[in-house]
């Protein structure tokens, strides 16, 4: 969610003799007013959940985005008519569930922002978990462009009867590991799920492998948490489309535009909109130290 305020763009011809000219042109457009948007996802942990209403900046801005205060917010447990209001501190908006939680696997939940005399809303279905048998560690040497070092590999399989969506993440001593891509599955594999091929089996060998990066191999003595998010099916669509997104570069990289969110304004005559994502997740983990 960034407003495009594009300053400059250089324009490279690529001419029969391959050499490159370039010309900058000053556009001068005038900022753009911030977006409000949400990022809230609720999970079946204990302890304290969190929602994020925040003014986007513009788009060459360094600033943080401004949190928004002003609003009432509720997530509703549809299924058991259970309400959890959060309350507003330090930049976000929270509900402490103590030793509970508020997700329950197979329950709809239903988000609620009152906001500047309006109303919005999103549901979403908290979906059970793939499962996580192990996770290895090998040393190796220098292959290729693969650096030497610890390599661990993620052995996890598919539960049966469903199709299951899953969010991959990997950390390196508490914290993200950005040397290796947050990874989408969907029954193990890759696609939208639709064949029902894969249902029950391990997952394939690309995820497998994708909890090490090449270039960064994991040390002796390294802590690496791999943690499964699950997802239901528009909550997975919705990360498809972020990851396309952030990987949209390059000479025919398409326009950036803002993802479709599923924060719905219930006034059908207003144009004032939320944008952003409101999912729920049961979590699940497994922690290895590299030894």
């Amino acid at each position: 969610m960034r407003n495009k305020a594009i300053k400059y763009i250089s324009v490279v011809l690529l001419g029969a003799s391959l050499t490159a000219c370039e010309r900058v042109i000053d556009l001068n457009l005038p900022n753009g007013s911030g977006l409000p948007y949400v990022d809230a996802w609720i999970t079946d942990q204990p302890g304290v959940q969190t929602i994020k209403l925040l003014k986007a900046t513009e788009y060459m801005s360094k600033t943080d985005p401004e949190a928004i205060g002003d609003a009432q917010i509720t997530v509703t447990d549809v299924t058991d008519s259970k309400s959890y209001p959060f309350t507003y501190a330090n930049g976000a908006y929270n509900y402490d569930a103590g030793a509970s939680h508020i997700g329950v696997v197979g329950h709809t939940y239903k988000l609620s922002i009152s906001w500047k005399g309006e109303q919005f809303e999103a549901t979403d279905e908290l979906k059970r978990s793939s499962i996580i048998d192990s996770l290895t560690s090998e040393y190796k040497e220098v292959d290729g462009n693969n650096k030497a070092g610890y390599y661990v590999k993620l052995y996890a399989h598919d539960p049966v009867g469903a199709v299951d969506f899953t969010w991959i993440r990997t950390y390196r001593n508490g914290e993200l590991n950005h040397y290796v891509g947050e990874m989408l599955a969907a029954d193990g594999t890759f696609g939208n799920g639709d064949n029902n091929i894969s249902d029950g089996f391990t997952f394939i060998p690309p995820f497998r492998d994708g909890v090490t990066a090449g270039d960064k191999p994991y040390d002796k003595g390294d802590v690496v948490k791999v943690l499964f998010r699950s997802l239901s099916r528009p909550s997975y669509e919705f990360l498809e489309q972020v990851q396309a997104q952030l990987s949209n570069d390059g000479l025919f990289g398409k326009v950036l535009t803002n993802v479709p969110g599923n924060v719905f304004n219930q006034q059908s005559d207003s144009k004032t909109k939320i944008y952003g994502w409101f999912g729920t997740v049961a979590e699940i983990s497994a922690t290895k130290k590299v030894e």
